[in-house]
């Protein structure tokens, strides 16, 4: 989809900027926690003073991407191309062969995305097709102790989310408990689990077992062994009657066919942030072509990314589950437009691109923060 891009008018500036995002609490998962969203953004500034925005979000306890190794890959990258203009309509393709990490080549190619929507005035999701799908947002329960699981429940039931994503820590008596907990508070709940490669062999089957013998019903569990256990997976399978969902074992369209035809998951959950966007479109044909349960969700991002998910979501539709909660995690921060929430029901505005603008009046944040790593011609 996105090597039919051609701009307007060329791309003659790259521009970026660190920025930290405070948490209303810790975003626990099996491998870390993190306290904040430490995101690098970009900018792409055409001939006229368009700009288009992308962000990386990378989270270490989820892949070891650090921030630091998403910039020092930003500037190492030879950006030249951009100023061929034999090259506009091949984009795309020149990001992709850069061997750039996911969440640099995801703030790329956003970027470009947004600059070619505000170029012709139209919204991102216009024109990757438009499915009309209305869609809900699950809520996360990150990794803590019962109490905290209970009062989790019961604030997002309350603020009307009735899909909540529960991310176990390994422990399976822990995760039991916090599961009948939230199960006893939220009995109509669907409760989708997140393992994030948590267990081995013998807790996985121990799980199960006591997800059915205290009849908890879960949609389904999440990538329960660590990427390059598929073996495993494949074995926990044909015990198994719960829905397997693959996360971290599916970053290309090869390995979601691998992991669906050979391993014995069930679904695959999209991130444009590990793997790129023209990527994550890519695995989601697979997923579809194969009759695959579908989710899409993202690591610690903020709006700007989750909008660039949502518009691939009202794009296509077709997706079982939908989990783009992490701007509600947010303190505050600088970005206005794009994604919003009405309870679990996601809105997301009609503006051009993504719709989403930078209020450089925010607090710490400036216009002259931005560093230019690539300059062409005006």
């Amino acid at each position: 989809m996105l090597d039919e891009i051609s701009l307007l008018d060329q791309v003659c500036c790259v521009e970026y900027r660190r920025l930290d995002v405070p948490l209303r609490e810790s975003f626990a998962i099996s491998g870390g926690a993190t306290e904040s969203a430490n995101l690098l953004l970009l900018r792409l500034k055409d001939q006229r003073g368009r700009l288009g925005y992308g962000e990386a979000a990378p989270f270490p306890a989820y892949d070891g991407i650090e921030r630091g190794d998403v910039l020092d890959s930003l500037l190492g990258t030879d950006l030249s191309f951009f100023c061929d203009p034999a090259s506009s309509s091949s984009l795309s393709a020149s990001l992709q062969s850069l061997n750039m990490p996911g969440p640099l080549l995801a703030a790329f190619e956003m970027a470009l995305l947004d600059l070619y929507g505000r170029q012709r005035n139209i919204p991102v999701y216009e024109f990757l097709g438009d499915s009309m799908q209305d869609f809900q947002t699950g809520m996360t329960i990150v990794v803590g102790d019962v109490d905290h699981s209970r009062e989790s429940a019961l604030r997002y039931l309350g603020q009307g989310f009735r899909n909540l994503k529960v991310k176990l820590s390994g422990n399976v008596a822990l995760d039991i408990s916090r599961l009948r907990v939230i199960r006893s508070v939220a009995p109509d709940c669907r409760l989708l689990l997140d393992a994030n490669g948590a267990f081995d062999i013998d807790r996985a089957l121990e799980l199960v077992d006591q997800i059915s013998e205290h009849r908890l019903e879960v949609s389904f569990l999440e990538q329960p062994f660590p990427s390059g256990c598929e073996l495993l997976n494949a074995e926990l399978s044909y015990q198994c009657s719960i829905p397997i969902l693959a996360d971290e074992s599916c970053t290309s369209e090869q390995t979601v066919i691998e992991a669906l035809d050979d391993f014995g998951f069930e679904g695959v959950n999209l991130k444009i942030q590990k793997s790129g966007v023209e990527v994550a479109l890519k695995m989601r044909a697979a997923a579809v072509e194969r009759g695959a349960k579908l989710m899409i969700g993202g690591m610690v991002e903020s709006p700007l990314s989750m909008t660039c998910s949502a518009h691939i979501v009202k794009a296509f539709g077709g997706f079982d589950w939908v989990d783009l909660d992490t701007p509600l995690f947010m303190r505050d921060h600088p970005f206005q437009g794009g994604i919003d929430f009405d309870g679990d029901s996601v809105l997301l505005s009609e503006e051009a691109g993504l719709g989403v603008q930078v209020a450089e009046e925010f607090s710490g944040f400036v216009d002259s923060d931005w560093s230019q790593v690539w300059q062409g011609a005006s």
